[in-house]
């Protein structure tokens, strides 16, 4: 009698694949799930899952949205959190995760690991000659500003930063600008010699002005000569969704490093694709994404990659560590420290 009953829970659990996945709460049929990126490298990272219309085998839709940089928080934020799945800056993560305590987020992986890059028509560009010069910064407080104090008080230049647009001796003067394109105009006619841009941005620069050379110098480098790197874009996942579906975020995982390829080898439809998802409380800001730009070269340099939570909590914690000491005085909360309840860590 027992061997029959058993016999028939293995027949009922083979005939509710694919629809109820047999007790383990994972029935994605008439699921929605939305996924927010910014506009920019993070959104690229994804871009070939917006083409495909990806649901990572699940039964589930997905509802694939790309908005302005400086808006992507809302999206982790407010008393339920909008997005199941929010690519976003790691500080910004930081921060907002248990903003939603009823279903607070989980960092489920690193997948830019850093883009930024000082340009400038000096062919001797050095952390150290950037002192007595106008250094051009997107987003004071933010993570390009944040990594650069970082970077620069690692080669004990700290003391050397001072806020303002008029250059002083042996100091390294920070210039602001709300976005890339206000600062390239300024660069491609000279008005300002040097300015921390990100890719593409920084190669679209280089393309507006062919009849210059630009040099680059890497900020990833800067920060870390060894990995030439730092946790940059992170994607966070609802607990709900993380419990509930976890087949789901494992196919993320499994599906991400296709993207990279696809990208390199069809970029008019990845810029298409971002480009034409951009959601529609934010028309109106201008993509930064160009398909004249997207080289394999650029998509190399996006540095685009994943790096799952239990790899990549050292590095984050050790990041984040490093950018508060610099906010340290600022008017900013750069961050916040995280514990091992910020990673989506399976087993």
């Amino acid at each position: 009698m027992k061997k029959i009953f058993a016999v028939l829970i293995g027949v009922l659990c083979f005939l509710c694949t694919g629809l109820v996945a047999c007790d383990n709460g994972e029935n994605t049929e008439g699921k929605t799930f939305t996924f927010y990126a910014p506009d920019g490298a993070p959104a690229l990272a994804i871009a070939k899952f917006i083409n495909d219309n990806e649901n990572f085998g699940s039964d589930a839709a997905f509802e694939y949205r790309v908005v302005s940089s400086d808006k992507i928080s809302l999206y982790l934020n407010g008393a339920k959190g909008y997005g199941d799945f929010v690519i976003l800056p790691v500080n910004a993560a930081s921060k907002l995760y248990t903003a939603n305590s009823e279903d607070p987020y989980k960092m489920a992986a690193v997948i830019t690991h850093g883009n930024l890059f000082i340009m400038s028509t000096d062919a001797n560009l050095n952390a150290e000659g950037l002192k007595g010069k106008v250094l051009g910064v997107i987003g004071q407080g933010l993570v390009p500003d944040l990594t650069l104090r970082a970077a620069l008080s690692k080669a004990g230049l700290s003391e050397c930063i001072e806020v303002g647009d008029t250059a002083a001796a042996d100091k390294i003067t920070l210039r602001y600008f709300s976005a890339a394109q206000d600062m390239i105009p300024l660069l491609k006619s000279g008005q300002l010699s040097y300015g921390l841009l990100p890719e593409p941005a920084a190669t679209y620069l280089e393309n507006l002005s062919p009849d210059k050379e630009y040099f680059r110098l890497s900020l990833q480098e800067m920060y870390d000569s060894e990995t030439k790197s730092y946790p940059q874009a992170v994607l966070m996942v609802k607990s709900s969704v993380a419990d509930n579906y976890k087949s789901v975020v494992s196919g993320i995982s499994e599906k991400f490093a296709g993207n990279i390829e696809w990208i390199k080898n069809n970029p008019a439809d990845a810029v298409s694709a971002v480009n034409n998802n951009i959601a529609e409380n934010n028309a109106g800001f201008t993509p930064s994404l160009n398909a004249s730009t997207i080289t394999s070269a650029v998509v190399d340099a996006c540095n685009i990659s994943w790096q799952s939570a239990a790899n990549a909590k050292a590095d984050v914690k050790a990041y984040i560590n490093d950018i508060l000491n610099v906010g340290v005085g600022l008017d900013i909360a750069p961050a916040k420290a995280v514990n091992d309840d910020f990673f989506l860590i399976e087993g």
